[in-house]
């Protein structure tokens, strides 16, 4: 039950791939201000998703209907009224699509959206080498082989969309990112892998 109940919070979690891919749409409706509005939505949903973290928190009611419907899925400081995982997911987008030039963003949040997920499925059902507390090597090689596969994918989809994308600043963002879900930190990993492996690929791009 327990291994149901984390491939569910994974298909959530790579749900989230959306995010990206809205990106590209909304620079192509709107070129101009594009990220500036999809990030403003997000920081939005964002501040309601942690409404109803404090909500859950402090009014037993709604805790009781929140335990109801989605206690299998939650984890339990999550139960116990810290934020949700969610929560922390859409304000990371909303940051990362912010800062971040259009591919590097895009990039980073499939890092985040399908690496992470890969790390904790592989590693929850394959791992057996602990290397870092809980991660396992076999995790952490899943969440390097796909953020690869998301670097090669993006390397081809470059010309079409003008990215100045780089092999070496994917290759850079691949390994930030793994090292980033690898590695214990006082950041939530939803936070720090888009935006360190962000930051590492925008000091080795060009322009």
């Amino acid at each position: 039950m327990a291994q149901v109940e984390e491939i569910i919070r994974k298909a959530v979690h790579t749900a989230s791939a959306v995010f990206p891919f809205a990106l590209i749409v909304i620079l192509d409706i709107y070129p101009e201000n594009g990220k500036l509005y999809l990030s403003g939505i997000l920081a939005l949903l964002a501040v309601i998703l942690l409404l109803l973290d404090i909500l859950k928190a402090r009014y037993r009611p709604f805790k009781s209907f929140v335990m109801h419907f989605f206690g299998k899925v939650l984890r339990e400081n999550e139960l116990q009224g810290g934020m949700t995982a969610s929560t922390i997911l859409v304000a990371s987008a909303a940051f990362t699509i912010l800062i971040f030039r259009e591919e590097v963003a895009v990039v980073v949040l499939l890092y985040l959206s399908l690496g992470d997920s890969a790390a904790a499925l592989v590693g929850k059902h394959f791992g057996r080498i602990r290397i870092v507390g809980r991660r396992t090597l076999e995790g952490s090689l899943a969440a390097l082989d796909t953020c690869l596969l998301v670097s090669i994918a993006a390397m081809w989809a470059a010309p079409e969309f003008g990215w100045k994308l780089t092999p070496v600043s994917l290759l850079v963002g691949s390994v930030v990112a793994t090292l980033s879900e690898l590695f214990y930190l006082p950041l939530d990993d939803n936070f720090r892998i888009p935006v360190f492996a962000g930051l590492a690929m925008e000091l080795v791009l060009p322009g």
